[in-house]
């Protein structure tokens, strides 16, 4: 089929809405709230924001394809004409903002039923407003639904009823469609999807699923000094954590968040981030003792939770998980309490690479090669953003991301060729798992969890404020392959050498196993990666 149908087809609808006098155009706070408080199983609560429930409680990535890795024909042609059909009855809100800062000519359109008013209230925080009237937004998301919608609630993801594609246009236009979802991710997502797209193929750069973080600190030779520091790993696996914890906390030292989920890396170093707007959080087991950067901001009037749990004073509960806990909330950037004036910064300095895994210390220095094979692998624990039914296992999901389409290898080469541009670029690996051999306890007087050791957060905040300051000047061979920290002020060695928790031949046995499956990883990819990537793990 012609994928630009895709784009014709969102046109008529919103134009067609509009002739009709059924669409609601860029509604004020006040018009929008109105509409809001009409959605069922939205409640309104005691800090005097909004808490509403999605369907499904996730992203649908199973349902999810794409015009660049899979044939669209019949089917995709009967999903627009439904979708028209579908919405011709209903009332719509439309939303427009900018992608990126607020000089950028990208715009995206979101169109919905008022039904799902909840996506528009709370996405449309994550971006710019628009200054004016948009003529002809570069990306279009259009939700709508059927009568299998209601039938999905109660059924585990797989066996829902939900259809989402994504078209790719010539012209670097995308057009997203989702069916039976009013899950505000796929919003974000549909915009993070399409930047992903068009950055590598219409502009020199890559776009990653990274945060970006900027520390001016005192080091440990007594100057300040300001960082740049990109965290790539899956969702739920602490890169808003680790992207958004203040580190300063003295003298003239600062703490900025940049970006919580995404951006480019250009050749030259810089970083451009897409959300100019908001931080989309995940709110499970939130508190203002190990993420008070997050939780005061979800008392803010203008944040949308979505799924999480309001008891009957209207107050949260941020660690009732009776109907999920995929918790998540759209804070403004001018709620947040350490977000930067900008989302651009000209360098970056650190990319830090964020997995899960017994065998993996809790920090490693990689070389320029190790990082982007481990960007290839993209080895992390599932969550329940991804799909709830396989949250908790370990996953391996290329460049820790979800949306990337085209050909692996050429995105893998991009990056790649990107980093050897960037000599004084410093790569390293963060367990925030744990390290160790979990539930032993085969020995009756030995406790079930005595050679393992989880690693908490602050253990590994205290790594990052060494690493940022500079502390971390001495680094040894590791028998996993990486080089790790001679030590670490305040974090305990064995969190480096994860090599002392098991026997020697258990490691042994282990380590050969992680890199066999390494191995096989990168092979999949075929001769069209780097060699210098693809021989990382040869000879393990």
């Amino acid at each position: 089929m012609d994928v630009r149908t895709f784009e014709h087809t969102a046109r008529r609808i919103w134009e067609n809405a509009r002739a009709e006098s059924r669409l609601v155009d860029n509604p004020s706070d006040g018009e929008l709230a109105e509409i809001l408080e009409r959605e069922p199983g939205v409640r309104k609560t005691v800090y005097g924001n909004y808490a509403a429930e999605s369907e499904p409680t996730s992203r649908a990535a199973m349902f999810t394809k794409n015009s660049i890795d899979d044939a669209f024909g019949e089917a995709e042609e009967q999903l627009l004409k439904q979708c028209e059909e579908e919405l011709s009855r209903q009332r719509l809100i439309s939303v427009d903002r900018i992608v990126g800062n607020q000089q950028s000519s990208t715009t995206v359109r979101l169109i919905i039923p008022e039904r799902f008013a909840h996506v528009a209230y709370g996405g449309r925080n994550l971006f710019h407003p628009t200054a004016g009237p948009v003529d002809d937004p570069t990306y279009h998301i259009v939700f709508f639904f059927d009568e299998a919608y209601d039938r999905n609630r109660g059924l585990p993801l797989p066996q829902k009823d939900v259809t989402i594609r994504l078209a790719m246009l010539d012209d670097g236009k995308v057009v997203k469609i989702v069916r039976n979802g009013n899950y505000i991710g796929e919003y974000k997502k549909g915009v993070f999807a399409a930047e992903d797209w068009t950055k590598k193929t219409f502009g020199p750069g890559i776009f990653l699923h990274a945060g970006c973080r900027e520390d001016t600190l005192q080091s440990a030779h007594g100057d300040y000094r300001t960082v740049r520091t990109l965290f790539i790993a899956l969702s739920a696996n602490g890169k808003t954590s680790t992207t958004c914890k203040i580190l300063g906390r003295k003298g003239n030292e600062k703490s900025w968040l940049v970006q919580d989920d995404g951006g480019t890396l250009m050749p030259d170093g810089s970083f451009r981030g897409f959300e100019g707007g908001g931080v989309f959080v995940k709110t499970e087991g939130v508190n203002p003792g190990n993420q008070m950067e997050i939780f005061y901001g979800l008392m803010k009037p203008s944040t949308l939770c979505e799924n999480v749990f309001v008891n009957d004073d209207g107050d949260f509960d941020f660690y009732n998980f009776h109907r999920t806990s995929n918790g998540r909330a759209v804070i403004k950037r001018n709620d947040f309490m350490h977000a930067s004036p900008y989302i651009d910064v000209d360098f970056i300095d650190n990319i830090v690479l964020i997995t899960r895994g017994p065998l993996i210390p809790a920090i490693s220095r990689l070389t320029r090669e190790q990082a982007a094979a481990l960007m290839v692998l993209g080895q992390a624990m599932e969550s329940s953003a991804g799909d709830p039914s396989k949250a908790g296992t370990i996953r391996s999901e290329f460049f820790y991301d979800p949306f990337v389409a085209g050909d692996r290898s050429v995105h893998a080469n991009r990056l790649y060729d990107i980093l050897c541009g960037l000599p004084n670029m410093n790569f390293y690996l963060l367990n925030t798992g744990g390290v160790g051999v979990l539930g032993s306890g085969g020995d009756l007087d030995e406790p079930a969890d005595a050679r393992y050791r989880d690693i908490k957060l602050e253990d590994t905040m205290a790594i990052l404020d060494s690493l940022l300051r500079g502390g971390l000047e001495d680094w040894i061979d590791s028998p996993t392959g990486f080089m790790v920290p001679g030590s670490v002020r305040a974090v305990d060695d064995i969190y480096f050498h994860p090599e002392k928790l098991f026997t020697s031949e258990e490691f042994e046995e282990y380590q050969n196993g992680l890199n066999r499956v390494r191995r096989e990883a990168i092979e999949k990819l075929g001769d069209g990666l780097h060699p210098a990537v693809r021989s990382v793990f040869d000879g393990e």
